[in-house]
């Protein structure tokens, strides 16, 4: 790889090359040390370094320190690392996402809560993607941090999930996994395109655990939402999770 003509005569006129220098890539030791992978600070100041060499034409001696070891005092040297130019490749760690089974992200493991929409109508409380979870690492949790106040006709959080196609008039069974931290911890309204079907609490269940609901149903439209709704009756503090949200044909 050759810079142009053009910004080589830039740096001829600026006195960083002689005459008859090519500005040749040699992808050598000095190469290295001005653009090492494992240091994102040192490639983005050897960026800019050569940005100034090959386009600005006015300097190269104020060389990136970690380089002179390896690089000397030499412009030539620090010019042909230039002209490799920065060739590091990143790798990207993403989180699980399963989707194999919908709703997308039924279990809170693709790095937050999209694309499940969070409604919190009561003041007194929050929701939020936390850890632990029922099998993988996050679940979702509603705190209660107070007595409910202001409730949409009791609810105090609600999650949507996107809505996602299905067979309609075909069978399917619904599965979640709830945890209550208290066995007064009010309940879990389970509803499918608006409409309610199931409600569990920590008397039908248990508490201090995750505890699985299956739940029968036979959508009539080709697309289903569903929404889990939070509701805490008279108590002041709680803790409410679900989990492992999946929506199967039979």
């Amino acid at each position: 790889m050759r810079f142009s003509q053009f910004k080589q005569g830039l740096l001829v006129a600026a006195g960083l090359l002689t005459a008859g220098t090519s500005a040749t890539c040699h992808a050598d030791n000095c190469y290295r040390a001005l653009f090492p992978c494992s240091s994102a600070a040192a490639l983005a100041t050897a960026t800019a370094y050569c940005a100034t060499v090959t386009a600005g034409g006015t300097t190269a001696t104020n060389y990136p320190t970690r380089a002179t070891a390896a690089c000397g005092t030499a412009p030539a040297r620090y010019i042909s690392a230039c002209a490799c130019g920065q060739t590091c490749t990143t790798t990207s760690t993403a989180p699980a996402c399963p989707t194999a089974t919908p709703p997308v992200n039924g279990d809170f493991e693709c790095g937050g809560l999209a694309p499940w929409t969070l409604q919190v109508p009561d003041p007194s409380a929050s929701g939020a993607v936390t850890q632990p979870g029922n099998t993988g690492s996050f679940a979702f949790e509603v705190d209660l941090h107070a007595a409910p106040a202001n409730t949409e006709l009791g609810v105090s959080a609600r999650i949507i999930s996107a809505p996602f196609a299905v067979v309609p008039n075909a069978a399917y069974t619904l599965t979640f996994w709830t945890f209550f931290d208290k066995i007064d911890n009010g309940f879990i309204g389970v509803m499918v395109n608006g409409q309610p079907i199931w409600t569990v609490d920590a008397g039908d269940l248990g508490f201090g655990a995750f505890h699985k609901s299956t739940v029968p149903v036979t959508p009539t439209t080709s697309t289903v939402t569903l929404t889990f709704e939070f509701l805490f009756g008279s108590v002041s503090q709680a803790v409410d999770r679900i989990d492992s949200i999946s929506f199967v044909k039979n």
